[in-house]
């Protein structure tokens, strides 16, 4: 009971931070439903048909819509579709920080040498985590009723708190197959070798809808469960079996996972390598690469960054083949004219590229600048920032460098990512302008930026929270795009969004005042968390 209260305690923020987005998303969602969809029968299935319509083109990525046309199809679309994501990244983060992350800060040999066993130490987390996504999950549940009652109608109780009890467990699925992942590998690379593997489950489901040979290996993924459920929408319901799967898994990896973390030693993975035997040595490396801050910085993350290279590269080119199989049915649809005459600015191909290509490669762009303030974060907790400091290095020149850190290796996981888009698009003869494309591709570094200004200063203010919050702000300034055309945001409120601000470069080159107001957010966010860091003691 001890180590549940303090595994609820430890991980108090992201139940805040995502049980607030959670009810954000289904209260905006469904009382903007109200606002898109009219308020008579005829109108309403003509905005369902509408959105069917486009919605299944989409269908590599999104699953498609059921019955569009009532609020409660519509916030499962919309906004338990989504949210389905922000709880794995969620459960990947909070698995990886209770495993990894609380070795690197001492807490793991405190909880074991009270007495507390490897195994009572997983469970108590996994049903910390549980409990945490339930609630998060029964606050999506409350944004919806209140959004419904928002819009002068009633909405089943029952029927939404299902749709809160299939988002648990699909978050406690994913908790608990990060757990047992990062006991495989270093604390280094373990957060990014279960999110590859996660981005792998998400992305079996997903293709498996567009490319038939990828459809018999959907059972291997949770999402695959997840969708079998809607809850929301009339007719529909919660799929005991599929959720009883999903808890099944979560149990069936704990249980593994428990082992393997009983027989490694703390910070060290289950797996090594085989390395060659040297002799014990004394003397400071004569190599050039430790002597330049920077460079031993990306040295130190060499692995993590060629992972990130490949995988965007390998999924740019999966993204090139999906607009070809994608626009040719779209383009003998004359329903979707007035759509690409509104969104879609010249050449059709060009335009859905830059749209879901570039849109999917900004959340995994914010995800890679997650992935630095969590180390960020740890290096407080560890003692490594304090070994730094030691030096003596000023703490103004730590912040300083760890964005330029993050700034090349955003360079270049971009760049490969631009040149595998390149070479893809001429494969498939769909012309791309080079100067645009390379545009769009270094358009990615500031606006990965945006997210490690915001997260140095979280993590120079309160290192513990800042991954939580850094993971809610950007939901939420992904958010602002989805929903200001809806309510009629102002331009100065949808500005605030980094999505917004990058913009659609591959079709209508550089938004000039975007890139000032993104660049003036990362000046003012790292002279901001220059004095935060100045003014805070090291593990406060």
């Amino acid at each position: 009971m001890v180590m549940l209260l303090l595994a609820l305690r430890l991980g108090r923020w992201g139940i805040a931070g995502f049980g607030a987005v959670a009810f954000l998303v289904t209260l905006l969602q469904s009382a903007g439903f109200y606002r898109v969809a009219g308020r008579t029968e005829a109108e309403r299935q003509a905005f369902g048909r509408s959105m069917s319509i486009l919605a299944a083109q989409f269908s590599a990525i999104v699953p498609p819509p059921v019955r569009p046309d009532t609020v409660g199809g519509y916030v499962q679309f919309r906004a338990f579709g989504s949210l389905a994501i922000a709880f794995a990244i969620w459960a990947l983060v909070a698995a990886s920080g209770a495993m990894r992350g609380d070795e690197e800060r001492g807490i793991v040999e405190a909880v074991l040498a009270a007495g507390l066993s490897r195994p009572r130490m997983i469970t108590a987390r996994l049903a910390g985590f549980a409990l945490g996504s339930l609630v998060a999950a029964l606050a999506a549940t409350a944004g919806l009723l209140a959004g419904v009652a928002s819009g002068g109608e009633t909405f089943s109780a029952t029927a939404a708190v299902g749709a809160a009890v299939a988002l648990a467990a699909l978050g406690v699925c994913c908790y608990s197959l990060t757990t047992l992942l990062v006991q495989l590998t270093s604390a280094r690379s373990a957060t990014v070798f279960a999110g590859i593997v996660l981005l792998a489950l998400f992305l079996i489901n997903s293709l498996s809808r567009t490319f038939d040979g990828l459809a018999r290996w959907r059972w291997l993924s949770p999402f695959h469960y997840y969708e079998l459920s809607s809850p929301l929408v009339p007719g529909g319901g919660l799929d005991a079996r599929a959720t009883s799967i999903l808890i099944t898994i979560a149990l069936a990896t704990a249980v593994p996972a428990a082992l393997a973390f009983s027989f490694r030693d703390i910070g060290s993975p289950l797996f090594r390598f085989p390395a060659r035997a040297r002799p014990a040595s004394f003397e400071m490396s004569r190599s050039p690469v430790w002597r330049v801050p920077i460079v031993r910085d990306l040295y130190e993350r060499r692995i993590s960054l060629l992972v990130w290279a490949a995988g965007l590269a390998a999924l740019s080119a999966v993204f090139v083949v999906l607009t070809k199989t994608i626009v040719q049915p779209l383009l003998a649809i004359p329903a979707l004219a007035a759509y690409f005459a509104f969104f879609l600015k010249g050449d059709v191909y060009t335009s859905f590229l830059g749209y879901i290509w570039f849109g999917f490669a900004q959340l995994l762009m914010a995800g890679f600048a997650i992935t630095h303030v969590a180390r960020w974060s740890a290096e407080d907790a560890d003692g490594r920032l304090d070994l730094i400091l030691s030096s003596p290095i000023s703490r103004v020149r730590v912040v300083v460098e760890r964005v330029i850190v993050l700034m090349l290796g955003a360079l270049l996981v971009a760049g490969v990512s631009g040149v595998a888009v390149g070479v893809e698009a001429h494969y498939q003869a769909i012309e791309l302008d080079g100067r645009r494309l390379a545009q769009a591709t270094l358009l990615l570094v500031p606006f990965t930026l945006v997210f490690g200004a915001v997260g140095a200063l979280l993590a120079g203010w309160i290192p513990r929270a800042a991954v939580a919050l850094l993971g809610a702000f950007a939901f939420a300034s992904y958010l602002i795009v989805q929903l200001g055309p809806i309510f009629k945001l102002p331009e100065w409120a949808e500005d605030l969004s980094a999505f917004k601000l990058y913009g659609q470069p591959l079709t209508a080159g550089v938004d000039q005042t975007g890139l000032v107001i993104t660049l003036a957010i990362v000046v003012g966010g790292l002279a901001a968390s220059a004095i935060v860091m100045q003014g805070r003691d090291i593990g406060t």
